[in-house]
């Protein structure tokens, strides 16, 4: 199977040559920031305090490690899925952009615009032929998940007709975004079927499932795809359920 098609290890091995272009960068030029609109995405904080104070937008989201015990962790059974710890500790399609800029919350809603201030990452593997994915709990102050969710939406509309994925090893071409049926849990839910051409048979399209759910100041996203060039129809549900359960039980901001 090529690159692009590669699932889990598209996005590894993209992810670990941008953390050592971004690594050598600071060392470079003795550190720098980037931001969430820009080509270098500015990480959110791995460590936070347990509350942030409440801003004019809205209340303020609960801090990393609180997140953390809301997401699943590894031998959490989700069906007949099981999450693992994620390979790295950040959010690793945040090394992607696109062109136009504007479709770049479809690859990650660290690029909307809104900076999250604290995330929790975890992921159910997906072996050959077995759907895999990725899910990313961020924390938001303010008003900010809602205004992530609102740029997410507008990409959906003005890159249905596609773009360009820009990643650390190749350039794909998006040849749609569809919207389909969001599950029906939290304040708001939004879910997308992409379609990508294969880098080197451009008759061969190979598929992406990305669900993101707003609770209150939280946002928890489900980015799915499959070593394979079948169209698996979508995040798996057992792992959405069992994600929003441990949410839910550990006291989610409007579950």
């Amino acid at each position: 199977m090529n690159w692009v098609g590669d699932g889990k290890r598209r996005r590894t091995a993209a992810a670990a040559l941008g953390v050592a272009a971004v690594l050598a960068g600071a060392a470079a030029c003795g550190g720098g920031s980037g931001s969430d609109g820009g080509a270098g995405a500015t990480a959110a904080p791995t460590s936070a305090p347990a509350s942030t104070p409440a801003t004019a937008g809205g209340p303020a989201g609960p801090g990393a490690e609180r997140l953390k015990a809301m997401a699943l962790t590894e031998g959490d059974k989700a069906g007949r899925y099981e999450a693992s710890e994620p390979v790295l500790d950040e959010p690793m399609s945040e090394l992607y952009d696109t062109q136009p800029a504007a479709c770049r919350p479809l690859t990650s809603l660290g690029r909307a615009g809104h900076t999250a201030q604290a995330y929790a990452k975890t992921g159910v593997p997906g072996e050959w032929q077995a759907v895999g994915t990725e899910i990313l709990l961020r924390s938001y102050e303010g008003g900010g998940a809602a205004a992530a969710m609102k740029a997410l939406a507008e990409a959906g509309r003005q890159c249905a007709g596609g773009y360009t994925e820009e990643r650390g090893l190749a350039t794909a071409k998006v040849l749609r975004v569809e919207q389909v049926k969001a599950p029906g849990l939290g304040d708001e839910a939004l879910a997308y079927r992409i379609v990508t051409q294969d880098v080197k048979d451009k008759d061969i399209s190979l598929y992406d499932y990305l669900t993101v759910i707003r609770s209150g100041s939280v946002t928890l996203s489900f980015r799915a795809d499959v070593i394979d060039t079948k169209d698996f129809g979508g995040v798996p549900e057992d792992v959405v359920a069992a994600q929003w359960e441990k949410f839910s039980k550990a006291g989610g901001p409007g579950s």
